[in-house]
């Protein structure tokens, strides 16, 4: 058990285990980077989950995450060996400081000897930042007391950013392309509550380029009653029951299309809007119906004379409608949204024509939950502050022995036998 503590009490052990995380985080790098098939959206998924179901099938490509996983843990059983080993003494150095006396041995031929006695020593030492202890004939002073115990925050913060991802990776979920139309209402994936999309939002800048969009959002709780209201963008997350939603895009979808038809006998009629699902309207009044039978995005023919869509895109929409009277076709033909002088739609009594799209916004979004990251988070300032403590303060100690009215002094700053010299 002694030879398993000391070889985790060692900072040879740290430093080569940094190299050797440093190195394989770099080989994985290109691995990820050449095999985007496997790895591409391994961010989308929770760690874990991900590691032990497309790791272990592309276990050829993937050894190294398994390879990393144990040295961060031994990194980690390092750190957490080392603070335990080490922060008691470091307390009891700092609790009895006068035990620091034994570091060095004060007088003889170590330092340099000063003609200065003991109390104008101390005075100047307390004038300069430093605490003093006296013991006999014999003086320790301190500067910065407290920077032996930074190292150990460090460490402290090292160790909460791993269990944080380490809770991250078990407990939290991720699901990417959560689709909401604009009025919408779908069950969360996980959490237990629902979410209703109220609003799009889209803002285009003055040239026609978008400047932001984001979606007016409402959770709800199965009984319908409102959880919270929020507006969601792609930075700008939703909280709600632990998780966060951001929205990752945003578009538009055909709900149905606009008609403009009046019999022209009765000198009625007027906008119709006829969805994509319901596939005839009334026009109200009269006997007539019209049925749409077809819908085309970008009407063009092929050299058979068959119709179809040269693009996603509503370049030159087109429908195929079907006029009927008490239930009985009388009409039919294509009409042009953009292009009406084409249309072949014609009847002696009903004047149709193709008015617009009717359009539905709708939003993509990712829904995840990450419970260690307010930990991580706050690990990893205490990391940074830790490391700015260390590269801008010094632990400074002076160590000094008195006979016959002088001082054999030793100091771990150089300066200070200057100082302490001209008086």
């Amino acid at each position: 058990m002694k030879a398993l503590r000391d070889f985790f009490n060692s900072l040879k052990l740290t430093v080569y285990l940094v190299l050797a995380i440093t190195a394989v985080a770099m080989y994985g790098s290109f691995v990820i980077y050449f095999h985007p098939q496997i790895f591409g959206d391994m961010d989308m998924h929770i760690f874990f989950p991900f590691l032990f179901s497309v790791g272990l099938k592309h276990i050829v490509l993937s050894w190294w995450l398994f390879l990393l996983i144990f040295l961060v843990l031994l990194f980690g059983i390092n750190t957490s060996v080392c603070t335990i080993e080490r922060l008691p003494k470091v307390v009891k150095k700092y609790r009895e400081p006068l035990s620091n006396l034994r570091e060095v041995e004060a007088g003889g031929e170590k330092g340099v000897l000063l003609d200065i006695p003991e109390a104008e020593l101390s005075a100047r030492l307390a004038r300069g930042g430093y605490r003093v202890f006296t013991q006999d004939n014999l003086l320790f002073a301190e500067k910065n007391r407290w920077l032996p115990f930074i190292p150990y925050v460090v460490h402290a913060g090292v160790l909460l950013v791993l269990a944080a991802h380490l809770i991250s990776a078990v407990a939290g979920y991720r699901h990417g392309g959560v689709r909401i139309s604009e009025g919408e209402t779908i069950k969360a994936p996980e959490g237990n509550y629902y979410l209703r999309l109220d609003k799009v939002r889209v803002d285009f800048r003055r040239d026609g380029s978008l400047k932001d969009y984001g979606s007016s959002l409402t959770a709800l709780k199965s009984d319908g009653s409102v959880i919270k209201h929020a507006v969601a963008g792609p930075n700008m997350p939703m909280f709600v029951r632990g998780g966060a939603v951001y929205q990752r895009d945003f578009g538009q979808d055909l709900n149905g299309i606009i008609i403009k038809a009046s019999v022209k006998s009765g000198n009625t009629g007027g906008y119709l809007k006829i969805p994509k699902t319901a596939g005839y309207a009334e026009i109200p009044g009269t006997p007539y119906k019209i049925r749409v039978d077809g819908f085309i995005s970008d009407f063009a023919v092929d050299g058979n004379g068959t119709p179809y869509s040269q693009s996603d895109g509503f370049t030159n929409p087109a429908a195929m409608i079907t006029l009927l009277k008490n239930g009985k076709p009388e009409s039919s033909g294509w009409i042009f949204l953009k292009m009406p002088d084409n249309d072949t739609f014609h009847n002696p009594g009903v004047d149709v024509k193709f008015a617009g799209l009717d359009m539905l916004p709708y939003s993509v979004f990712d829904i995840n939950r990450d419970p260690g990251a307010l930990l991580a988070l706050a690990a990893s300032c205490i990391v940074m502050f830790g490391s700015i403590i260390t590269l801008y303060f010094r632990r400074e100690r002076v160590w000094a022995a008195f006979k016959d009215g002088k001082a054999q002094v030793v100091a771990s700053d150089e300066e200070m036998y200057n100082s302490l010299s001209s008086r």
